[in-house]
């Protein structure tokens, strides 16, 4: 069985790719809608929140799991050995796709700009890659509050435009959505920026963790729990 956590429809989007990957996975997806947004939380309430959830999930079964919220990522090197050893933080396998690209384009959560938690990671995968960051606060909580892909409002609409314009002017060949919220418009952006590589953690994320199981442990009964 898999645990996915974020704190609220973000992480969704990889609960999606792994089902579509592992059909037969058992999966139980946590919302910690309670405390969110996690993104304006601090780094120690970060890290107690992040080791609650990882908790909660194995204490229901899950052999392993999915940090599938960038800003709960970035206080992955805080966690005990063995919470890492069963965690995968949903920063590293999107920044080493992200890496093959020269400019690369940010958006992410206030606390995950901060951390500087993208740069970093792409560094480890290419020297030569540029970094530009940007915060999106308001644009995770118009996602979370229902703006979906075929529903966008037009508020929403606006800052997807402002965001397009930022890339295009930073000249970035790749834009990575530094929060799974954001997966959510990613058909908008792709239509705004055709010519830029879009990298969604949400979807590298869910390879990562199949890579994790082994075809004997993906043989559930494609069970759901949803907390």
């Amino acid at each position: 069985m898999t645990g996915i956590f974020d704190s609220g429809v973000g992480g969704l989007a990889a609960y999606f790719e792994l089902r579509r990957l592992l059909p037969r996975e058992d999966i139980i997806y946590l919302a910690d809608r309670k405390n969110a947004p996690y993104g304006t939380k601090t780094k120690d309430e970060l890290i107690a929140l992040t080791k609650k959830d990882i908790k909660r999930l194995c204490d229901m079964g899950a052999r392993q799991v999915l940090i599938a919220c960038c800003t709960a990522s970035t206080v992955y090197s805080e966690l005990s050995e063995w919470e890492r050893a069963i965690a995968t933080p949903i920063i590293t396998p999107a920044s080493r796709v992200a890496a093959e690209g020269e400019r690369i384009a940010v958006i992410a959560t206030e606390h995950t700009v901060r951390s500087g938690a993208f740069g970093k990671e792409i560094r480890k995968f290419s020297q030569a890659s540029e970094v530009f960051e940007r915060a999106e606060q308001l644009l995770v909580a118009m996602v979370e509050s229902g703006s979906r892909d075929g529903r966008i409002s037009g508020e929403c609409e606006g800052e997807i435009r402002q965001i397009a314009e930022w890339v295009t002017d930073i000249r970035a060949d790749t834009l990575v959505l530094g929060c799974t919220h954001f997966s959510h418009i990613e058909s908008t952006l792709r239509e705004l920026l055709p010519c830029v590589k879009i990298v969604s953690p949400a979807r590298e994320g869910a390879k990562a963790i199949k890579k994790k199981i082994t075809v004997q442990n993906a043989t559930g009964n494609g069970r759901e729990i949803y907390i």
